[in-house]
């Protein structure tokens, strides 16, 4: 099978979901992909970019072409009409419609969440990372089309409902694709504590080490991030606290004052790109935390998760899709949810503990239903 995979933006969660899949069927992949910046370019020109120079990959056409929504495929297809006949994936990690704005009041640029409403008509097969993610899609672009002031083409959405199926993003961890009945990987090898498995060091006086993964921005809700351990402070509650996560040129400026204000605190701040030093740091972390406002899979929580933080997530959002309700707060309850945690802590009872199985579906089994998935799409589209 001839696969081309296409990603103008690549980085991040979009860089690891490609790198994984490519690693873990086997095919004869053609990558075509972009650095992750400029990406209100990225979804303005890569069609016109990869159609004059992707030659390579496109002739003869490939058995199936996996790319990215940040891909205006109408555009790929103009210029290039002989990959009409192929199967296509546009794989939707994120929607323009349903991306939270920065500040308020704001006025949301729904030229690019149009370009993804048209390109989702050219695709064969629209994949989202979850439900949440292709709900808050049709849902909002049903909105933006009824705003239209005529020449609609009629059943739009429902189209595209029709020819839409949700897989979330396989992971690479170590030990994910050991044998399920595998004990995967010793933890002990990640962690500095190597006395038990799933325990964390005994330092229950300085409190649960509580972490950040995410992203240095605003949709990420810091602000909320850091209030909340403020107040912790500000009750003598003891804690610590780990920071890591990308950061890009214009960080919020909450995180130099909570950098600042908990600096007795303070354990770990700032992004590891050792991918192996970051996982040490997870196996440490009792607590992982989430305040996020937008939230379309939850990468960074799944991987503290494995390697045996406790996840808090918010009731909202794609976390109920991937986190049992042990694991989430309502809103306006954060601050209770994390006292108590804290005091059980207090009290001598470890937050950590083995949580793979909120993880394995991310590997293997998902592996599986991509590779499923791209042979479906191949054989219906042989003569």
């Amino acid at each position: 099978m001839r696969i081309v995979y296409i990603e103008p933006f690549e980085a991040g969660s979009h860089a690891r979901f490609g790198r994984t899949l490519t690693a873990r069927i086997s095919a004869d992949w053609h990558r075509l992909t972009l650095p992750g910046r400029h990406w209100k370019w990225r979804m303005r020109g890569s069609g016109v970019f990869f159609a004059h120079h992707g030659a390579a990959a496109f002739d003869p056409p490939p058995d199936l072409i996996v790319a990215s929504s940040y891909l205006p495929l109408t555009d790929l297809l103009a210029l290039r009409p002989a990959l009409a006949a192929v199967p296509r994936i546009l794989y939707f990690h994120e929607n323009q419609l349903a991306f939270p704005l920065r500040g308020a009041p704001a006025e949301r640029d729904n030229h690019f969440g149009f370009t993804q409403l048209v390109a989702a008509r050219a695709a064969t097969l629209c994949v989202f990372n979850s439900r949440h993610n292709r709900d808050s899609f049709l849902d909002a672009g049903a909105r933006l089309l009824a705003r239209l002031p005529d020449a609609v083409p009629p059943g739009w959405i429902d189209d595209i409902a029709a020819r839409s199926r949700v897989l979330g993003v396989p992971l690479e961890l170590p030990g994910l694709y050991d044998a399920e009945d595998a004990t995967g990987y010793d933890i002990g090898a990640w962690n500095d504590d190597s006395n038990g498995i799933y325990s964390s060091e005994n330092e229950s006086n300085a409190g649960p080490l509580i972490l950040w993964n995410h992203r240095w921005e605003y949709d990420k809700a810091p602000e909320a991030f850091f209030e909340a351990l403020f107040r912790l402070a500000d009750r003598g509650v003891p804690f610590r606290v780990a920071v890591c996560g990308q950061r890009f040129r214009k960080a919020p400026p909450i995180f130099e004052a909570a950098r600042a204000r908990l600096a007795d605190r303070v354990e770990h701040w700032g992004y590891l790109p050792d991918r192996a030093a970051y996982h040490r740091l997870l196996a440490r972390c009792d607590l992982a935390l989430s305040t996020a406002v937008h939230e379309f899979f939850g990468i960074s929580m799944l991987e503290a998760a494995w390697f045996g933080a406790r996840p808090l997530v918010p009731d909202r959002l794609s976390y109920p899709e991937i986190f049992p309700a042990d694991y989430r707060y309502a809103d306006g309850a954060l601050d209770e949810t994390l006292r108590a945690l804290c005091a059980r802590h207090a009290a001598g009872s470890s937050l950590r503990a083995d949580r793979r199985h909120l993880v394995r579906p991310y590997g293997s089994p998902l592996i599986e239903a991509y590779r499923a998935l791209f042979a479906e799409l191949t054989a219906s589209a042989e003569p």
